[in-house]
């Protein structure tokens, strides 16, 4: 008998009610995380914050909905409202309890594994699970409806074969773009990824598509408004993601959610359980995850072009399919009647073609294989190197610093290298770092862990190459440029100019995503450049692809090396020093490294080796470039710890090659200048200004410990230099304010050759030519610690961080550098 039968349809006073009560459990969890946040964020620690925003919401959400449900329940007319409110207290009960899981074990961005980790999954699968179960057994007492078995509440009936390969066909077409334009990251992230994924899909799908799902199309006439319902529900759900500390992330996730709801809530309805609803949920959830590196988002904010377009198309292709199965389903209903062999084998014909053609995509468009981590072994024993700062002559100087490194990296690693090559497993020695990368084996970091002579065991993280990457573009070139450009006449770069001082004799090196080699720009001052060929020995190495020509995958680098020296010889002057040289190495791909492709680059320019050479016999230190610009920093997603790459920044001073580094784009709190290499006191740090000379928004900022940081400051916002293929572009950062630096640099050792080397007094005269920018204004808690995700563009505090005051200060550093001024300073010594 229909359970239905006798209800009466739902009038607009009902409709009224059941509208109110999914509005009140969206907006609860919204507005009592941006109270809470609010109120307690600046005072209470986020274990409390998160305690207070729980309890709250579960006081908010259960006691309405639990009256609500007791008021309607047994009463004649009312049983929809009944139905929706129970559901709704189902749902407050399931998003109380995952919002506690990740208040235990919050989302890590972390090097070694990304989500919630293997044991939030256990525990979620552990709490929630048996929390479908209890809600099955008491939902129809505290609804009024008839007693089933648990399974029939759970949707755990016999499933039809028919219905789970069509699902099956599904999730290969709805996931098709990602094995495409993704790549999976490590072996063991995967996995985890995989288990958290299922760990959170499977309480899903028993809540709501197997206890609200059944509870409202048992409830309600019209089962087009019970599917409506279970399609809102769990949208609005996604909105309890911002529990417990303000992700507000999550409120992205209603846009993806509702086509994923309404494609799961049609198989439901073809099916009499929720199994073939388990492989298109899972599949849907876990793709993203595993095929785009949520360094992305972390770094950038967005996810990369081709997976904006690849995110679009799984929406959009989601949504088709579920209304087209919907509609298939109703204009056939009665009409045709197709055995069940016939749906079987049309079932398994999809099924084998649709996968098959995702497995052909991604062996053949993609990028097969894992891109898996690996780990360094940093031994304790570093060179020292204090002797060489009194040895006068530049290639003795370097001569020393380059053989006493390798000495102690052949002395000290021996032992370990052998038990490598005794395991078979494929590694590479350092010097600058005494330190042996392990590649793709993490899995046995704890064996070289707490032994004699090691001093750390870290991850080194890979990261994956995309197949069809579509880099985010810089801003166009609008028209001829001026005759000086607005960032170069800021600093008076011409007056320099002016004096016939170019940075001629100086070769400065960058470390950065690669360099376009024969951009216009750039080719006439590339070291392997001699007018009729290249030699790119000695001038260029990839500390990734171990590529022989230079290249730029990122447009990053062949813009900051723009800034430095860029000059076409007609109206393009992009640079500070165009008369001065430079080498590159790649450190990054896709703008991401890790802690021994940025000791390779670093390596590299103490003794340049040809490729395919021998770092540790092959180096030429008379090769060595004078200044390195680095428009990079090392987070901890990359493998960084605050003092990993000390070391070889120490050796590199101790050699007399000046180390000019961004200082990073964290601002505008204080203390956000804190990632290396920005935070050592080896460095020649730089923030970013407009081109008026007041401090960006986003440029990070001090103290660093007891360091005063930035060093300087110079334009970074708006600057226009070359991009690869012969054009040019527009970016800001401070990745654009440190060029100028490592370009005012050249002119001071061009101008005055006694200075080359001597990086203290290089330091110092910058900073006594530098524009002055006092900071006088003491911090108060909001300025000194502004939040939200849009804080470096809404709100800009310039105050005394860290209570330093007056020149130099943690917002400017020393000032505003002036070339002209420095220039002249020199040639009047």
């Amino acid at each position: 008998m229909d359970e239905r039968a006798g209800v009466k349809r739902t009038g607009c006073g009902q409709v009224v009610v059941i509208v109110a009560l999914l509005l009140w459990l969206g907006a609860v969890p919204v507005g009592v995380v941006f109270l809470t946040d609010s109120v307690l964020g600046k005072t209470a620690s986020p274990g409390v914050v998160a305690a207070v925003a729980i309890v709250i919401t579960a006081v908010l959400l259960l006691l309405p909905l639990v009256g609500a449900t007791l008021l309607t329940r047994r009463r004649a007319g009312r049983e929809t409202i009944a139905a929706t409110a129970a559901g709704l207290v189902v749902i407050a009960g399931y998003l109380v309890l995952d919002a506690a899981v990740r208040a235990v074990f919050p989302e890590s961005t972390g090097p070694s594994l990304h989500g919630e980790g293997t044991w939030a999954a256990a525990l979620r699968l552990g709490i929630l699970v048996p929390y479908a179960l209890l809600t099955a057994w008491l939902t129809p007492c505290l609804a009024g409806a008839s007693p089933r078995r648990l399974r029939t509440w759970l949707g755990l009936g016999r499933f039809g074969l028919p219905t789970l390969l069509l699902a099956l066909a599904v999730a290969a077409l709805v996931t098709v773009p990602w094995p495409v334009t993704g790549a999976l990251g490590d072996s063991l992230t995967s996995l985890s990824l995989a288990f958290q994924t299922l760990a959170r899909v499977l309480p899903e799908v028993l809540i709501f598509w197997g206890v609200i799902f059944y509870l409202l199309t048992s409830t309600f006439v019209q089962p087009w408004a019970a599917a409506l319902i279970t399609i809102l529900l769990y949208g609005l759900s996604a909105l309890g993601g911002v529990l417990p500390a303000a992700n507000w992330g999550a409120l992205d996730d209603v846009v993806s959610l509702l086509p994923l709801a309404l494609l799961l809530t049609e198989l439901r309805a073809r099916s009499s359980s929720i199994y073939p609803l388990l492989p298109v949920a899972f599949c849907y959830r876990v793709a993203p995850l595993l095929f785009v590196d949520p360094r992305d988002a972390i770094a950038n904010g967005i996810p990369e072009p081709q997976h904006i377009a690849s995110h679009t198309a799984v929406i959009v292709t989601t949504a088709v399919l579920g209304l087209a199965l919907w509609g298939g389903r109703k204009l056939l209903a009665g009409r045709v009647r197709v055995s069940r062999r016939a749906r079987v084998a049309t079932g398994v014909l999809m099924a084998l073609l649709l996968w098959g053609a995702w497995g052909g995509l991604y062996v053949f468009a993609g990028e097969p294989g894992f891109a898996n981590d690996g780990f360094l072994i940093i031994l304790e024993e570093q060179a020292d190197l204090s002797a060489a700062r009194a040895i006068p002559d530049r290639e003795a100087r370097l001569q020393y610093v380059y053989e006493t490194l390798v000495e102690t990296a052949e002395r000290t690693q021996a032992p370990l290298r052998a038990e490598l090559n005794e395991l078979g497993v494929p590694h590479r020695s350092y010097y600058i770092i005494n330190m042996i990368r392990v590649d793709g084996h993490r899995w046995l970091m704890r064996r070289f862990e707490g032994r004699p002579g090691v001093a750390q065991v870290i991850l080194n993280p890979n990261v994956r190459e995309y197949p069809h990457r579509v880099p985010f573009p810089y801003g166009g070139d609008t028209g001829p440029p001026e005759e000086v450009q607005p960032n170069l006449a800021a600093i008076h770069a011409d007056e320099a100019w002016a004096m016939r001082v170019t940075g001629e004799g100086i070769v400065v090196a960058g470390q950065d995503t690669g360099y376009d080699w024969t951009h216009p720009a750039l080719k006439p001052h590339y070291r392997g450049w001699d007018g009729q060929s290249a030699s790119h020995d000695y001038n260029w190495h990839d500390a990734w692809d171990d590529t022989a020509v230079p290249f730029d995958d990122d447009s990053h680098g062949t813009h900051t090396m723009g800034i430095v020296l860029g000059d076409d010889g007609a109206d393009n002057r992009t640079g500070v020093a165009p008369g001065a040289q430079w080498i590159g190495c790649r450190n990054m791909r896709r703008g991401f490294g890790n802690p021994a492709a940025y000791a390779e680059c670093m390596e590299f320019f103490l003794a340049p080796y040809p490729h395919g050479g021998d770092p540790f016999s092959d180096g030429d230190v008379s090769l060595a470039p004078h200044v390195v610009n680095n428009s990079w920093g090392c987070p901890d997603f990359e493998g960084c710890l605050p003092d990993t790459l000390e070391p070889a920044v120490e050796a590199l001073r101790a050699a007399g090659i000046m180390m000019v580094v961004s200082v990073g784009n964290d601002g505008p709190a204080c203390g956000t200048a804190t990632t290396p290499p920005a935070n050592y006191d080896a460095v020649f740090s730089v923030g970013a200004t407009n081109g008026d000379g007041d401090i960006v928004g986003f440029s990070s900022r001090g103290p660093v410990d007891s360091l005063v940081k930035p060093d300087v400051t110079a334009p970074g916002a708006y600057v226009r230099s070359s991009v690869p293929g012969g054009g040019y572009g527009y970016a800001g950062g401070t990745s654009m304010a440190g060029p100028h630096v490592a370009g005012l640099v050249a002119l001071l050792w061009s101008a005055d050759p006694s200075l080359i080397g001597d990086i203290a007094a290089t330091e110092g005269l910058i900073c006594q030519t530098a524009v002055p920018k006092p900071v006088e204004k003491a911090c108060t808690i909001e300025e000194e610690a502004p939040e939200g995700p849009f804080a470096a563009l809404l709100y800009n505090p310039v105050c005394a961080c860290g209570g330093v005051t007056g020149v130099p200060n943690n917002v400017y550093g020393c000032g505003f550098i002036d070339a002209g001024a420095a220039v002249r300073a020199v040639l009047g010594r």
